[in-house]
């Protein structure tokens, strides 16, 4: 039977090849050549289903890190992790430079409690090493049945020696949308853009209610769906290009806009971007920067700038194809070069700075009294010292609320 099925290649490709009259086709022949070599001099028995599928898999996977074949089980994984809920680590990774790097881990999964970070790459998995595998094997090896440990090896940035991880699969469930209150500054972290997202911040924002301004967190946010990535953007803008889709030939254009739906908030916006923000989050934050509608900050992003379409073949599996690329609203390319913040910041801790004993005029003898100084002192809100302490690791979120309390204080010397 696998004489047969080889005999039978060996004819489609040569018919092919005949009828095409063109060099190209002639390596057709040689790969039908091969495969018959395979199975009948190969010192084990190999499934053609597998060699066609390895086969195909490596032309795709060789086009750029984003391009993959899916069998049907992965096409399958694929569609369950897109719902937001699936078996894993908790973490998004691509191949970079032709190794496995982490794009961002996902919040509150394994990956993220472990301490894995954005731009960790991952030399070894469970002591195999990751050099010469492929973006999809790599997933697979990631993967397993919950409960099962997974041991990686990665390098970071700065550390003197590999960092091994021994982290516990688990069935991830992301939850996409994250809100709370900062005195009157509203606070929304954004894990990641799947089924439902744009309604869950319409929801997020509907319960913070009146605010004074808003922080939208796109740290760490591997992206996902661009139809959710659009729909953010237009709770928030009343106009225009939000974002361009560019194909292979230059008429291949297509824009989406904003509707005006006259309910659009006009509070001012922070958006926290920094190396983990991706994808989709690019597109967000990239609409709402070039439109004015928000200022960016933190440290530029990942850079995944491309459009990867789905195409299901019939027998259960698809083809993720990079076919395009995404354009912010002023017609900038995201791709390789990511998301410029307005205002860069690092993140950082604060740590106080030990200036001994101030001397200040209350200090002196016989200085004069100033009956305002109670009130001053009774109203040091505590909300001020909780939220300094609160946010002392997060020195970026931090500046994000001060950045939208002065820009509230200018606003209202403005209208006054």
């Amino acid at each position: 039977m696998k004489r047969v099925l080889a005999l039978a290649l060996v004819f489609v490709f040569i018919s092919y090849s005949a009828l095409a009259e063109t060099p190209k086709y002639e390596k057709l022949k040689i790969f039908a050549k091969v495969m018959a070599i395979i199975e009948h001099d190969y010192v084990d028995n190999v499934s053609e289903v597998k060699l066609i599928n390895n086969a195909i898999k490596g032309m795709v996977s060789s086009l750029d890190p984003h391009s993959s074949y899916m069998t049907k089980s992965e096409y399958k994984e694929l569609k369950i992790m897109t719902t937001g809920e699936f078996g894993g680590l908790g973490m998004v990774v691509t191949m970079k430079d032709g190794v496995l790097t982490v794009v961002s881990p996902i919040e509150d999964t394994p990956a993220y409690k472990s301490g894995i970070k954005a731009g960790d790459i991952i030399i070894k998995i469970n002591r195999e090493s990751t050099i010469g595998m492929t973006l999809d094997q790599a997933v697979k090896e990631l993967r397993g049945k919950p409960g099962t440990k997974v041991e990686l090896t990665v390098l970071r940035e700065g550390a003197a020696k590999p960092i091994k991880f021994t982290i516990t699969r688990a069935i991830i469930h992301v939850k996409s949308v994250k809100y709370k209150k900062y005195g009157n500054i509203g606070y929304v972290r954004i894990t990641q853009f799947q089924d439902g997202t744009t309604k869950e911040l319409r929801k997020a924002l509907n319960k913070l209610g009146k605010i004074g301004g808003l922080v939208l967190d796109l740290r760490n946010n591997p992206g996902g769906l661009l139809k959710e990535a659009v729909g953010v953007c237009d709770l928030f803008i009343k106009r225009g290009v939000i974002v361009s889709i560019r194909g292979r030939n230059k008429n291949d254009v297509q824009y989406f806009y904003a509707h005006d739906d006259g309910d659009e908030p006009t509070y001012p916006m922070v958006v926290l971007i920094n190396a983990g923000t991706a994808s989709a989050a690019e597109i967000v934050s990239g609409c709402l920067k070039d439109h004015k509608r928000a200022i960016v900050m933190g440290v530029r992003s990942f850079g995944k700038g491309s459009v990867q379409s789905i195409i299901p073949l019939g027998d259960g599996s698809a083809l993720r194809l990079t076919t395009a690329l995404y354009y912010t609203p002023n017609g900038k390319s995201i791709q390789a070069i990511g998301i410029r913040p307005n205002i860069v910041v690092h993140q950082a801790k604060i740590i106080p700075e030990n200036s001994g004993v101030s001397i200040r005029e209350s200090n002196l003898l016989h200085h004069f009294n100033n009956p305002e100084i109670k009130k001053l002192l009774s109203k040091k809100s505590k909300k001020q010292i909780n939220l300094q302490k609160e946010l002392k690791n997060d020195y970026q979120l931090l500046r994000a609320i001060e950045l939208i309390k002065a820009e509230d204080i200018i606003c209202s010397r403005k209208s006054g």
